[in-house]
């Protein structure tokens, strides 16, 4: 009987905690590959995020996959990538795959590092970009939109802000065009996810 426990706490124990497969991080990548042809890349404007660059991949008007990448203030060097997927995303292959949560963390990872990092490193003249961590996301917010504010007069766009900031009309009559396209995308995008006033 005894015997007969080990062997079902050892079979359950190698279930859960699988080690490295290459068949399953083949599983992973294949899942991860799937899910980002059914994507829409949106990369938001550094103005307009907090002097922050990000990779958003979107489905259905909604974030399955962001990268965001961090940059010093002052001295414009890089400290750090965060990847955010999906929680569903996870949650299936955990179930399907029966293994760990940072396993596969790891493997999207590695995969998103070398397949798009690197990329969009080069193109935004960060090569050393590379993604430290990566996270879940329980409740995906909605895609940015890039908003075509060259159709909307200077009046619609301070009409705008002034109903949903604090900012007084004078103020904000005072900007000039390029920074009042960038408050006015800004704010849409964060009243878009239900932020800020």
């Amino acid at each position: 009987m005894k015997d007969l426990i080990r062997k079902i706490l050892r079979e359950e124990v190698s279930r859960r905690y699988t080690k490295s497969n290459p068949n399953i991080e083949k599983t992973i990548i294949r899942h991860m590959e799937k899910l980002m042809s059914q994507t829409t890349q949106i990369n938001p404007p550094l103005e307009e995020n907090y002097g922050m660059y990000s990779q958003e991949w979107c489905k259905n008007g909604k974030v399955v996959i962001e990268a965001r990448y961090h940059l010093d203030d002052e001295t414009d060097e890089f400290f750090a990538g965060d990847l955010y997927i999906d929680s569903k995303e996870i949650d299936f292959l955990s179930n399907m795959l029966q293994v760990r949560k940072p396993y596969i963390f790891n493997v999207i990872a590695e995969w998103y590092d070398d397949n798009y990092t690197n990329e969009f490193g080069q193109k935004v003249n960060h090569p050393e970009f590379e993604i430290y961590d990566a996270m879940d996301i329980d409740d995906p917010r909605k895609c940015y939109q890039m908003i075509d504010t060259d159709k909307l007069s200077r009046k619609e766009m301070i009409d705008y802000l002034v109903k949903e900031t604090l900012n007084g009309r004078n103020q904000l009559e005072s900007l000039p065009d390029d920074e009042l396209k960038s408050k006015y995308r800004r704010v849409y995008n964060a009243r878009l996810n239900n932020i800020g006033n």
